[in-house]
C-alpha cells in the first residue's frame, strides 16, 4: 500500500523590502561601486555621518532636499535613488498588477489631496515674473499651516517685491509605472518675520531669508496609463 502526500504548498513570496529599508540597500550598494566610506559620503553631501543614517532610517519622505544631494555625490538620479532603477520600479509595478496600457487617463485632486501630496516638506518649483521676465527656479520647501515657506536671497529673483502673484507647482511622474500627478499653487509672496515661527525653522544661507507663499488657488492633476478591463 502507498500513501500519497499532498505536494507542499509553494513558500509565500518574500515581501518587498520597505522604502527605507531599500533605500539604505541602494545607497549602501553605491558606496562599494564607488569605494567611498559612508563618512566620505556625507561630508561631500553637507551632512554629519549621523544625520545621514538618521535620512536613510527614516526613508523618502523625511528630507528630500538631503536625499537630492546624496544622490548627486553617489552619481544618480534622485528617483533612482529612492525607487530604485527603472527595472526595479516596472518589476514593482507589474507585481502589483496589471500592466498598464492604452492611452492616458487625466484625473482632478481635491484641495485637501493636493495637501496631503506636497506632504511636510520637499522639493518644488517657484515661478514668476520679475523685471527681466519670467523667472522659474527649483526650491526646497516647508508647509506649515497651509502656506509654503522656501528660503531665497533677499534680493534674488524669487524674493517677494514687484511682479504680481507667484506660482508653486510641485510634481511627480514615472515613466517605467506611466503615472504621475502635479499640484500647483498661486498667491502673493511675503517674507517670513514672527519670531517664534523664524525660531523653529533652519537659519537661511547669509543673506537669505525665509519667504511665504500663501496659495489663493490650489488644483491638483492625475495622469496614468489605462488598464485592461
Amino acid at each position: 500500500m502507498t500513501t500519497e502526500h499532498a505536494p507542499a504548498p509553494a513558500p509565500a513570496p518574500a515581501p518587498a523590502p520597505a522604502p527605507a529599508a531599500a533605500l539604505a540597500r541602494r545607497f549602501a550598494d553605491r558606496l562599494a561601486d564607488l569605494g567611498l566610506s559612508e563618512a566620505q559620503a556625507a561630508a561631500r553631501a553637507g551632512m554629519s555621518t549621523p544625520y545621514l543614517r538618521r535620512v536613510l532610517e527614516l526613508g523618502p519622505g523625511f528630507d528630500p532636499p538631503a536625499l537630492l544631494r546624496l544622490s548627486a555625490v553617489l552619481g544618480l538620479e534622485y528617483e533612482e535613488l529612492v525607487s530604485g532603477r527603472p527595472a526595479e520600479r516596472a518589476a514593482a509595478a507589474r507585481a502589483d498588477g496589471p500592466a498598464l496600457v492604452g492611452p492616458p487617463v487625466l484625473g482632478e485632486l481635491g484641495v485637501a489631496e493636493c495637501w496631503r501630496r506636497l506632504g511636510s516638506n520637499g522639493l518644488g518649483r517657484i515661478a514668476r515674473t520679475g523685471p527681466e521676465g519670467p523667472v522659474v527656479r527649483p526650491v526646497g520647501y516647508l508647509v506649515h499651516e497651509h502656506t509654503v515657506l522656501y528660503r531665497t536671497a533677499e534680493d534674488g529673483a524669487l524674493a517677494p517685491g514687484p511682479g504680481g502673484d507667484a506660482a508653486f507647482e510641485v510634481d511627480r511622474a514615472d515613466r517605467d509605472l506611466r503615472e504621475g500627478w502635479s499640484v500647483l499653487m498661486v498667491g502673493p509672496l511675503e517674507y517670513v518675520t514672527e519670531p517664534a515661527l523664524l525660531a523653529e525653522l533652519p537659519a537661511p544661507p547669509a543673506r537669505g531669508r525665509w519667504v511665504r507663499l500663501t496659495p489663493t488657488t490650489v488644483t491638483g492633476r492625475t495622469i496614468r496609463a489605462a488598464r485592461p478591463h
